[in-house]
């Protein structure tokens, strides 16, 4: 099953024909995840405690295009880019796209690039980035088609708080 999954970085162009999402990058496989380390000291009750979370890598893979040396040179400049937006879509009941799911980060890195090609294959890219603060949206969708109610969340990593 193909993933509807869309990459806008301020600056840096790809090549998506899609509509809503003209000249954003179209990503092929997403990864990303937070945790919450164990400390090593216990509570007065005995319980372990929380420490500071830890957002791992945004790890993102994609076809090459116009997007691919630029994001090289990004990165080697190791640049902070101010924005950057993840959009996820599927089809509803009548068919239509909606957008399901939405990550937003501010004060992106480009940490890691690299290009791979195998027998039978066009040149990928495997992203990584990295970011002070995120924002996660998820929108329901109701049975019979359309957006339903939504939930939100975020964490600025600089401060150690919700965003």
């Amino acid at each position: 099953m193909a993933i509807d999954v869309y990459l806008q970085i301020d600056g840096i162009k790809g090549e998506s024909a899609d509509s809503a999402h003209q000249g954003w990058i179209e990503v092929s496989s997403a990864q990303w995840g937070v945790t919450q380390p164990r400390s090593a000291t216990a509570s007065t009750a005995g319980g372990h405690t929380a420490e500071r979370c830890e957002h791992r890598t945004l790890s993102l893979s994609k076809l090459a295009d116009l997007s691919s040396p630029v994001l090289m040179q990004t990165c080697s400049m190791g640049k902070t880019l101010p924005k950057a937006k993840l959009e996820f879509m599927r089809a509803d009941g009548d068919g239509s796209r909606v957008k399901y799911y939405e990550v937003e980060l501010e004060n992106v890195i480009i940490a890691s690039v690299d290009q791979l090609v195998s027998d039978g294959h066009i040149l990928h890219d495997a992203i990584g980035l990295r970011f002070s603060k995120v924002k996660w949206k998820y929108t329901q969708q109701k049975i019979g088609g359309g957006a339903g109610g939504n939930t939100a969340g975020g964490w600025d990593l600089a401060c150690n708080k919700c965003a």
